[in-house]
């Protein structure tokens, strides 16, 4: 069966849409909950549609029934939904990382509203994970992303059963890297707040007449704020460095 408007291949762009909106769904910079869901699959079908001339021999053919295509475009679906939400949980560790370091300082209950979750969110939280968007596209990683996408059907033939196995693989180690990275990033206040705590326990037991409270809040936030922002870089670095090894894996 062979469907073509203006030179278009329908079932083919379908395929192509049915993984590509799923993966633009859930991509850093593009999944963003902020961009509406109708500009994220508008831009999916876009890309469809620009990638079916070249992909378009390696589609299967479509099946004899409805629910055999109904079938493969599922499949399409969930491959794009698993490689997409890899990301996704890539990105978190900006989440961990606020929330771990908005406890060392003792802003955990400050909440300020989330622009990419449209929902109020713990404040460094907020901050790294708008950070995090801004520099996704600030350094380019968004266009290695784009690649990765078109990379996708290298990793994963086109009308390839999902890999329930590998999947399940890959969540477990995206997961286990995105709170290793959350670690690290958060890492310089764990540090900097046990020597703190420390500190004020040898303090307290020295001068029991002191109001330790009253002293180690200030202390903590502004010298939290200090450490927060000696180590930023690095830790953003290395926040990127998790992002741009998968999209090259894509790739």
């Amino acid at each position: 069966m062979d469907l073509t408007i203006y030179g278009i291949e329908i079932w083919a762009t379908a395929l192509l849409f049915a993984r590509l909106g799923a993966m633009i769904m859930l991509l850093p910079g593009f999944g963003e909950t902020v961009v509406p869901a109708r500009v994220r699959l508008a831009f999916a079908l876009v890309f469809a549609i620009m990638l079916s001339p070249t992909l378009a021999d390696r589609m299967p053919p479509p099946g004899d029934t409805v629910w055999s295509m109904a079938f493969q475009i599922g499949s399409e679906t969930l491959i794009g939904a698993l490689l997409g939400g890899a990301a996704r949980i890539l990105v978190s560790a900006t989440a961990t990382a606020g929330q771990i370091i908005g406890l060392e300082i003792g802003l955990a209950f400050a909440q300020t509203a989330d622009p990419t979750m449209t929902q109020s969110g713990q404040l460094m939280a907020v901050f790294l994970s708008l950070l995090g968007v801004t520099l996704i596209f600030a350094t380019g990683l968004h266009h290695m992303f784009i690649e990765g996408v078109a990379g996708s059907y290298d990793i994963i033939a086109p009308g390839a059963v999902a890999p329930v196995g590998d999947a399940a693989q890959l969540a477990l180690e995206a997961t286990a890297t995105s709170f290793r990275v959350g670690f690290q990033i958060a890492m310089p206040l764990i540090a900097a707040g046990l020597i703190f705590r420390l500190g004020l326990g040898v303090l307290s037991r020295l001068i029991p007449q002191i109001q330790v409270f009253f002293i180690a809040l200030p202390l903590q936030v502004m010298g939290g704020l200090v450490v927060f922002a000696l180590g930023l870089s690095t830790g953003m670095l290395i926040w990127l460095d998790s992002l741009e090894r998968y999209a090259n894996w894509l790739r």
